[in-house]
């Protein structure tokens, strides 16, 4: 089934993502092992979550289940992954769930790796899925 690929893909892709910019949060740097390697697990399992969910919000309007044959699609899915992401983020730090590091790059108040990566993990899925 096509959501079962994309949520196993996502979450893989999302794993990758997490472990990779980790060190941009200072939260991250002073959890244990234990505890840091859990909590990306479930952001991993959350990301690619949402990902599956906003892929059906995009496509169910159109009836088509590749999202990459429709730009409107595609770009519904962009919109709402960077919007999500964007109140998300702004809510996360506002409520101290976690804190950036001197190195985390940023705009408008958020971190730019948490602000794409539901987007541009999404669009890896769909593209190694659908192609």
């Amino acid at each position: 089934m096509i959501l079962i690929r994309i949520f196993l893909i996502s979450f893989l892709i999302n794993i990758i993502w997490e472990f990779s910019h980790c060190g941009l949060y200072s939260t991250c740097l002073n959890w244990t092992p234990k505890k840091r390697i859990l909590l990306l697990f479930f952001a991993s399992f959350k990301d690619a979550l949402l990902i599956v969910i906003f892929y059906l919000i995009a496509t169910f309007p159109f009836g088509n289940k590749n999202i990459l044959e429709l730009p409107l699609s595609f770009y519904y899915f962009i919109i709402l992954s960077l919007f999500f992401s964007f109140v998300d983020e702004k809510i996360s730090i506002r409520y101290k769930r976690w804190e950036y590091s001197p190195k985390m790059p940023k705009a408008f108040g958020v971190g730019m790796t948490p602000f794409l990566e539901l987007a541009v993990t999404g669009i890896i899925t769909f593209v190694i899925v659908f192609l």
